[in-house]
């Protein structure tokens, strides 16, 4: 532990399966910044979007409990995993009933005393925007990106303390400490339809749609995002868009840790992006 900052790791199912891209650009630019992520040994799902029922959140609780015996504060790039997490340790520290349900299903005596802390807060509010401007070698000038939070990113704000979920700042800062052209996005804070794909697809498909149209009608060059779940759904399932409502949108979707691993000089598979759905070749040529 002799970097300057150092936090116990949670990459989530997510990143350890089809958001691959986002865990290998989240090591390859945390290195960069000179932030040590030590993965926790034997974590488990943070019961992804199931019920807010102490059961649930004790999934949660045992990785906050894994993290207080490393003595390590928790980093979270997953919006869903930081989501669940920040609620079950609010649970925790709002103490009475749920609390020891929670203790009881985990077998520890977790106190709620781990900060959960989203790799944008980190990078905004621990690393900042000069640090991170001074570390870029290739500055992004001409490209122009539109900052996506969707819901758990953002809401609720007893859970991202970081961030103010009307006026959400922290991808627009990174995007422009990078020297790219960061667009204003009337979509900025909507939710992709993630939640509603199997329940109703056409709604949800129409929800995406909206979000990409927007940013193509403003000449966005890619979509930043900082979600899986936003991410698989403007990434992967633009092609079904597409045909769908016969529409060409052709827009690369990048996590905010790939857009940084460009403007520090790192590489194509450093970073992941031979991982993304939609082409980044032309995205990378600019």
């Amino acid at each position: 532990m002799n970097r300057e900052y150092t936090f116990a790791y949670y990459p989530g199912c997510y990143l350890h399966s089809s958001a691959s891209e986002y865990d290998i650009s989240t090591m390859a630019v945390c290195e960069v910044l000179d932030i040590e992520l030590i993965e926790l040994d034997d974590w488990n799902c943070c019961g992804a979007l199931e019920a807010s029922n102490p059961l649930t959140l004790s999934l949660s609780a045992r990785n906050l409990a894994l993290s207080k015996k490393e003595g390590l504060d928790m980093l979270v790039p997953c919006s869903i995993c930081f989501n669940n997490l920040s609620r079950a340790n609010n649970a925790v520290r709002d103490g009475g009933r749920t609390k020891t349900i929670i203790n009881k299903a985990i077998g520890e005596k977790y106190q709620g005393d781990v900060e959960v802390r989203h790799l944008l807060d980190v990078i905004v509010n621990d690393i900042g925007l000069d640090k991170l401007s001074n570390a870029v070698k290739v500055p992004l000038e001409g490209l122009r990106s539109v900052p996506y939070y969707g819901c758990l990113t953002i809401r609720p704000s007893d859970v991202s303390k970081f961030e103010d979920p009307e006026i959400p700042r922290s991808l627009d800062d990174i995007i422009g400490a990078l020297g790219a052209d960061c667009l204003p996005f009337k979509h900025k804070k909507d939710c992709c339809g993630g939640n509603l794909l199997m329940s109703s697809e056409d709604f949800s498909l129409q929800m995406t749609k909206e979000i990409l149209i927007e940013a193509k009608e403003l000449g966005a060059d890619c979509i930043t995002v900082a979600c899986p779940l936003c991410h698989a759904m403007l990434d992967y399932q633009q092609s079904k868009i597409e045909s769908k409502y016969d529409i060409v949108i052709d827009l690369p979707i990048l996590y905010f840790t790939q857009l940084m691993g460009l403007a520090l000089g790192l590489g194509e598979k450093e970073l992941g992006l031979n991982k993304n759905f939609v082409s980044t070749v032309k995205l990378r040529r600019k």
